[in-house]
């Protein structure tokens, strides 16, 4: 998994075209408990499951948050540190993170460790609907084929399903005598390695599953309390201990210069986030954030033998961001040039010169407010920081 997936702690929801289908194949027999141990923000397991007896385990605390506002009975926390009943619940939900374990040795796939923690929860003839990509289920075709019977598995459409591959398991739990033989993960691990002959889902066409009555469940949490840890660390003595090794302070230079600012200090000064402040008044007031820029240019060149020499030349230009009250933004590029989106007053322009008018006045070396008219700009000096590279390559006359 990418690092962005990582962030998102392997968050990928189903889209709730998916999930329409997927309900038009269940047939409820009475009110019964379902489960998902990823429930995210709810969405996917209200658009399939409800109406009925609806728990579930969330790690993020937000989207945890979202799910029990769905009516969803939510714990926050680690599906690992959760504890539930054996065979007490009709209908399981699991679509897990779409990564794989991080450990020292035997790092399995996500998708398999969930299943092995969940499945027990299931009662006989209970339904799964297992959302994976195509590519790990030939890593749990062995136990879904020893648990489950009736299995089969269909393709989803949707672009966001195509573009991470993603496939459904239906099946229904065995009896206990028939559990632990696996004589049927054969066409799983087939259709693990040809996805493409997997066939799509379509409720017109695809088996129904007959979904057993139950009563609601118990969610029993046993991990750490996460949000309340978190809490106490921000106010422990040992954070304020290293606070100031751990975190950069922010520079606050003020006084007057010793000598007076040219346009390669300021230039400097900018950079270096020394002149982000908030400035102006009314429509106006802004947030300046100046930033240091890598520019490539490039060349060409013939020689007179028909060789072409690209030349690169990278250098450091700068670059300003003004945020409006209003949300408007405009961003001054090296040749301070600005775009903008919305309607409003146009940006604050900032130019050397204002700088020297302000020092007459202040001692802080800011530039002013809201200047009204300002002089053709110029470009800011940059660090005289130059590098050149160059590549030939050989090519034929005309």
């Amino acid at each position: 998994m990418r690092s962005a997936g990582r962030i998102k702690l392997g968050y990928y929801p189903l889209p709730s075209e998916e999930a329409q289908k997927i309900r038009a194949l269940l047939v409820p027999s009475a009110p019964y408990a379902a489960i998902d141990p990823c429930v995210g923000d709810g969405s996917a397991l209200w658009k399939i499951a409800g109406g009925t007896h609806l728990s579930a385990i969330e790690l993020d605390a937000d989207r945890a948050a979202a799910a029990a506002r769905r009516g969803i009975a939510t714990v926050h926390g680690s599906a690992f540190d959760c504890r539930v009943a054996a065979e007490t619940c009709s209908f399981l939900y699991l679509n897990p993170p779409y990564d794989n374990e991080l450990g020292p040795h035997s790092n399995r796939r996500m998708e398999l460790v969930f299943l092995e923690h969940c499945y027990r929860w299931v009662l006989t003839a209970g339904v799964l609907v297992f959302v994976i990509p195509a590519t790990a289920l030939g890593v749990c075709a062995r136990l879904l084929a020893s648990q489950f019977d009736r299995i089969k598995v269909y393709r989803l459409e949707h672009p966001e399903s195509v573009r991470f591959k993603q496939i459904v398991v239906f099946g229904a739990r065995k009896k206990a005598s028939l559990r632990g033989d696996p004589s049927g993960a054969e066409p799983l691990l087939r259709a693990g390695y040809r996805p493409n002959l997997i066939p799509p889902l379509n409720p017109d066409f695809a088996q129904r599953y007959v979904v057993p009555a139950s009563a609601p469940i118990t969610i029993k949490c046993v991990g750490l309390p996460l949000d309340e840890i978190e809490d106490a660390i921000e106010r422990s003595t040992a954070t304020h201990s290293v606070r100031s090794i751990l975190v950069r302070k922010h520079a606050n230079v003020r006084g007057r210069p010793l000598t007076p600012l040219h346009a390669g200090h300021v230039a400097l000064l900018a950079v270096s986030s020394m002149l982000d402040s908030v400035y102006g008044v009314g429509d106006g007031r802004h947030i300046a954030a100046w930033q240091a820029m890598k520019v490539t240019d490039c060349s060409e060149e013939v020689e007179e033998d028909g060789t072409i020499v690209r030349r690169e030349r990278e250098r450091f230009a700068n670059e300003l961001k003004l945020l409006y009250e209003s949300g408007e933004v405009a961003i001054l590029h090296r040749c301070l040039t600005w775009f903008r989106t919305g309607r409003g007053p146009s940006p604050v322009v900032v130019h050397v010169q204002c700088l020297r008018r302000q020092r007459q006045t202040r001692n802080d070396a800011v530039y002013p407010a809201m200047p009204q008219r300002l002089t053709p700009i110029p470009q800011l000096q940059s660090p005289p920081f130059v590098r050149e590279t160059e590549t030939a390559c050989s090519v034929p006359p005309g």
